[in-house]
């Protein structure tokens, strides 16, 4: 039983799909990338909210007085009018556009690590599919060679030998089967998370026959400057910078102007108009620990800083390292391997039942071939997942434009 989801029917054409059509679908179907989006306006509100003037507080007083034996109503109306010490707001404004900064930040690359691992996953599951097919097609193989065997007219101990030595290699070859089938069913979940897709689409995706030449010094100073994880940490440090600020405005107090009027008619009528200003004394609190506290995350996120620097040209030179030596292995193992295996395993069958080759010797030349197989296509993924790596570090939007600089080929798709 196929692991799979459904193909597609005969009425149902299964979707083909190329790898921008891939990453635009990723994209649309992404809640995070929307999340994101909805905390970024979420920000843009609560900046308008910081930059709002503070509401006025009224009190209103009514009651009875008595002077000299003489009682009379008295009544007040005060208004309250709270201020922000100068600057304060504007900072207050400015941290929410550091945060919204630090939120764009995590938005792009959100965006290009949806669209990355998208690409990752189709040519994982279209290797898994591969090999699963090329499987396939050996037990197809073995299982013509063990009916020759159990076809000869006479079945001396050498051919009982040779049947026992063929079913106990199609038992192990489709427990094979059978784990490329659940990598392969595993591989294309993995890739639905992103396409969401009823049906297993058709995938049209190159192979490639060599890899792109890259520039290290400016891929690397690339690397440096646009790394996501850098520009969050540069966000961060401009974020404990305001913060700083706003703690040293601390010992500043906010004032309200205060407005007063009333009349008081016990007695002589007196009616009074007040005018004044309201504010905290910063005697007992200057918030100095507020202020340490500040500098010391502000000097927390300038050594963050310059540890993501260096954690990322590490990163960066075992990312291009191990580019280069893709590169290396995709040359070693070229796809024109392929059609060498499919002549070889051809020259096989063909001496085989003519009896001049082993059966010892088939099998094993029937494992290398089966071996470089894989291997052929190893490579091509190993390859493809170290460039994606290195466009991740480097925070590249042009996916499709730099791949495009590879030697690419649909000669040898799936079949």
């Amino acid at each position: 039983m196929s692991l799979l989801p459904a193909q597609a029917s005969e009425n149902d054409t299964a979707k083909e799909l190329d790898l921008n059509s891939i990453m635009s679908i990723a994209e649309k179907n992404s809640p995070l990338l929307t999340a994101i989006h909805s905390d970024l306006e979420s920000l843009f509100y609560k900046r308008r909210q910081e930059g709002r003037t503070q509401n006025p507080s009224v009190y209103i007083d009514y009651g009875q007085r008595k002077a000299a034996d003489e009682s009379g109503a008295e009544y007040a109306l005060q208004i309250e009018q709270p201020v922000y010490f100068p600057g304060r707001k504007e900072l207050k404004q400015l941290l929410v556009d550091n945060d919204s900064k630090i939120k764009e930040v995590q938005q792009i690359e959100a965006f290009n690590s949806i669209r990355l691992s998208s690409i990752k996953f189709a040519y994982r599951y279209l290797v898994a599919a591969d090999k699963k097919n090329h499987v396939k097609e050996r037990l197809k193989r073995l299982s013509l060679i063990e009916s020759y065997i159990k076809a000869r007219p006479f079945f001396t101990p050498q051919a009982k030998t040779d049947l026992f030595i063929i079913e106990t290699k199609i038992l192990a070859l489709r427990k094979h089967f059978n784990d490329l089938e659940l990598g392969a069913a595993k591989d294309y979940e993995s890739l639905n998370l992103y396409l969401r897709q009823e049906f297993v689409p058709n995938l049209k995706i190159p192979y490639f026959r060599s890899g792109v030449k890259f520039d290290r010094k400016d891929l690397e100073k690339r690397a440096v400057s646009q790394n996501p994880t850098i520009l969050a940490a540069k966000g961060e440090l401009d974020k404990a910078r305001t913060e700083l600020r706003l703690a040293n405005l601390e010992k500043y107090p906010d004032y309200s102007i205060t407005s007063q009027i009333g009349e008081d008619k016990s007695g002589v009528a007196n009616r009074f108009y007040d005018f004044g200003l309201k504010f905290r004394i910063p005697v007992w609190d200057q918030f100095q620990n507020k202020v340490a506290s500040a500098e010391t995350n502000m000097k927390s996120k300038q050594d963050r800083l310059i540890y993501q620097e260096n954690l990322i040209h590490t990163s960066f030179n075992q990312a291009f390292l191990e580019y280069e030596q893709s590169k290396m292995n995709l040359k070693l193992y070229d796809l024109t391997q392929l059609d060498r295996i499919d002549r070889d395993l051809n020259f096989a069958d063909m001496e085989f039942k003519r009896g001049r080759i082993q059966l010892i010797s088939y099998l094993e030349l029937e494992n290398q071939l089966h071996e470089t197989h894989h291997a052929v296509l190893d490579a091509q993924i190993s390859h493809l997942e170290s460039l994606l790596n290195l466009l991740y570090i480097t925070n590249e939007k042009d996916i499709l434009g730099v791949m495009g600089n590879a030697s690419q080929t649909f000669e040898y798709q799936p079949k």
